[in-house]
C-alpha cells in the first residue's frame, strides 16, 4: 500500500511538472512556433520533465480532491505560460524594428506569410528574426532556457505557486515598454540614413528640377537601407546579447513573483 502511495505521489508531481514544461514550450522562442510539430513539443516537454524530475528534490503534493488537483494543474500551466510569454515579448522587438525599417525604406506594403505564426510579417522583420534565432542558438540560448526550467523548480516548488498578479503585470508591462525601446534603437541607424537620403533627394529636386526624383528616390532608399543594415550586422550581436540578458533578468524577476509566501 505504501508503494502504491509512493507511485501515485510521484505520478502527480510528474504530471504537474510536465504541464509546466508544456506551458513554457508553447510560447518559447523557436520551440513555440507553429513550424515545430505539436508532437515534438509534447515529446520535448516530456523528456525535459524526465530530466528535471530525476534531479529535483523530493516534493510532496497534498491534494485531497480532483478539483484541487485540477486547479493546481492550471496554476502550473500558467507558470509555464508566463515564462514563455516573457521570452516571446523579448523577441518581438526584432519584428517591431523590422516594421519600422520597412516603412522607411519603402517596404511598408511588402509583407510575407510567416509559416511559423501563419500571419503577415514585415520583410526585414522576418529577416532580422531569423538571424536573431540563429544567434540565439549559436550563443547557447536554448541551454539557458533549459537552465531556467530547472531553476524554476527550485524557485517555485511544484504545487506551491503564489501569483502576485499586480507585480507580474508590472513586469510584463515594463517588458513591453522595453520591447518598443529596443525595437526603435535597432532601427534608428537605418531611419537616420533614410531621412538623410530624403533630405539629399529633396535638395537635388530643387536644384535639378528636370531630374525625376521619384524614379531615383525609391531604389536609392532601398540601397541605402540595405547597405546600412549590412554595416550594422557585426554590431547586431551586441544588441542580441542585450536582449537575451534583459529577457533572463525579467524571467528571473517573474519567477520570484510566483514564489510561495
Amino acid at each position: 500500500m505504501d508503494i502504491m502511495n509512493y507511485i501515485l505521489q510521484n505520478a502527480q508531481v510528474f504530471i504537474l511538472l510536465f504541464v509546466r514544461m508544456l506551458g513554457i514550450f508553447i510560447l518559447a522562442p523557436f520551440f513555440g512556433t507553429r513550424h515545430v510539430p505539436t508532437a515534438f513539443k509534447i515529446g520535448l516537454g516530456f523528456f525535459a520533465s524526465l530530466l528535471v524530475f530525476d534531479v529535483m528534490p523530493s516534493v510532496s503534493v497534498n491534494i485531497d480532491n480532483i478539483i484541487s488537483y485540477f486547479l493546481t494543474v492550471i496554476s502550473e500551466f500558467l507558470i509555464g505560460l508566463v515564462i514563455g510569454l516573457a521570452s516571446m515579448i523579448a523577441f518581438s522587438a526584432v519584428y517591431l524594428a523590422g516594421q519600422l525599417i520597412d516603412y522607411q525604406i519603402g517596404f511598408g506594403l511588402v509583407n510575407i506569410l510567416d509559416v511559423h505564426s501563419e500571419s503577415q510579417v514585415p520583410l526585414m522583420g522576418n529577416f532580422i528574426y531569423i538571424m536573431t534565432i540563429l544567434i540565439f542558438m549559436l550563443m547557447n540560448g536554448h541551454y539557458v532556457l533549459f537552465t531556467f526550467l530547472a531553476k524554476s523548480i527550485e524557485i517555485i516548488p511544484i504545487g506551491k505557486a503564489y501569483f502576485d498578479f499586480s507585480g507580474i503585470s508590472q513586469v510584463l508591462t515594463k517588458m513591453v515598454a522595453d520591447m518598443f525601446a529596443i525595437g526603435f534603437r535597432i532601427s534608428v541607424p537605418i531611419i537616420l540614413t533614410t531621412v538623410l537620403t530624403d533630405l539629399v533627394l529633396g535638395i537635388i529636386s530643387r536644384t535639378i528640377p528636370q531630374l525625376n526624383v521619384f524614379m531615383v528616390g525609391m531604389p536609392a532608399k532601398v540601397f541605402v537601407g540595405i547597405f546600412t543594415l549590412l554595416i550594422m550586422l557585426p554590431m547586431y550581436i551586441t544588441v542580441v546579447d542585450v536582449i537575451f540578458n534583459g529577457m533572463n533578468a525579467d524571467i528571473f524577476r517573474l519567477m520570484k513573483l510566483m514564489m510561495p509566501r
